[in-house]
């Protein structure tokens, strides 16, 4: 029934994965001292503490996913909080390639490793999966 109401195996996997990879990310933001740090390379104390905000962000988003995969409450739809992740991650994306190549500056002048623009692509792709599957 919940693999019908997703609009079929595809998109339910996606569902799946958007919550987990979120979840992932949202709690290691929100709990882990060094995680951005270490993912992300701002090494000062400030950084520790803007981590945590994006960390409940991050977990929200995924309750609402969960919200809408389970069908609580009023929603019933997944649609209107996927695309908000698409926009974010496109967003995400495109400042991260751009400080790759060099048309934005980094934050403390050295190299913007690649790693920081693949990440997004990563919820990007399965979202699109999910919108040419249903």
């Amino acid at each position: 029934m919940i693999i019908e109401t997703a609009g079929g195996m595809i998109p339910f996997l996606c569902h799946i994965f958007l919550i987990l990879f979120g979840g992932f990310f949202g709690l290691s933001f929100a709990f882990n001292k060094n995680f951005v740090q270490n993912s992300i390379g701002y090494s000062s104390r400030d950084a520790m503490f803007m981590g945590r905000p994006l960390g409940f962000l991050m977990t929200s988003v995924v309750l609402m996913l969960i919200a809408t995969l389970f069908q609580i409450g009023s929603f019933v739809s997944a649609n209107e909080v996927i695309g908000i992740m698409f926009i974010f991650t496109v967003i995400a994306f495109c400042y991260n390639i751009g400080t790759t190549i060099k048309i934005f500056e980094s934050f403390d002048g050295n190299d913007w490793p690649i790693k920081h623009a693949i990440r997004p692509l990563i919820p990007m792709v399965v979202i699109i999966i999910r919108y040419f599957t249903l």
